[in-house]
């Protein structure tokens, strides 16, 4: 894993040195992953790593265990970390938003505020998330920039992990002895990505193989074709 997301991070050009990367860290196996890799390559890539843990207030008990994970691990290796609560169901009606929509606006407000200009805010985004986003634009009808699916690169917000697999973080979460939270939200059909990810892409896995891998390679052939004809 390490050594993928060292090759994305030099392909995209995400980072410069002494530059300050502010990570959105859930405590999830893929932030947590990506934080503790990112602060492991601190030095050798001439970086400040910070993480930054947005409450949304929206699963009680659970959130606010969460919430204490990311401050008890980032306490643990030494990570400055900045915690913001949100009450996301109340402030996103008062939007005229749905949970989803205005939380998603709000966590990216947040973390690249924090981050400044000149700074970068890393995301966990991985290789399936990918795979899992361009079926989803294609069910509900899309034109190029939808089936490029998640950019590695977007503004101010870099993906380290979007070359690396579900299963490649879990066992670098496992080499490293990190521990890491699970979301119960990740678990319900409601949610259409949810969906997808329980119902469709392992069918598509299994008829074939390396089907994420395959989508991701598609969506970047497409994202520059796109950027191509925008620059025309």
């Amino acid at each position: 894993m390490l050594h993928k997301m060292l090759q994305t991070i030099d392909r995209y050009r995400m980072l410069e040195p002494q530059q300050r990367v502010v990570v959105g860290f859930s405590g999830g196996a893929d932030s947590t992953a990506l934080l503790f890799a990112l602060h492991r390559l601190e030095q050798q890539l001439d970086i400040r790593v910070e993480a930054c843990h947005i409450n949304h207030c929206l699963r009680g008990e659970e959130s606010e265990r969460d919430q204490q994970f990311c401050t008890d691990f980032c306490k643990r290796y030494n990570i400055p970390l900045t915690v913001h609560r949100i009450w996301a169901q109340q402030e996103a009606k008062q939007a005229g938003q749905s949970v989803e929509t205005f939380s998603r606006q709000r966590r990216y407000q947040l973390l690249t505020a924090l981050a400044g200009q000149e700074g970068r805010v890393a995301t966990a985004h991985n290789l399936n998330d990918n795979a899992e986003t361009v079926l989803f634009y294609l069910a509900r009808g899309t034109g190029l920039n939808g089936l490029g699916g998640i950019p590695p690169v977007r503004g101010q917000i870099i993906r380290p992990l979007i070359a690396c697999t579900r299963e490649q973080i879990e066992q670098f979460c496992g080499e490293n002895g990190l521990d890491f939270i699970h979301d119960s939200s990740n678990d319900s059909d409601r949610y259409t990505r949810n969906r997808i990810r329980h119902q469709v892409t392992p069918v598509l896995e299994e008829l074939c193989p390396g089907f994420a891998a395959r989508a991701a390679e598609t969506a970047a052939l497409l994202r520059a074709d796109e950027d191509y004809l925008a620059g025309q």
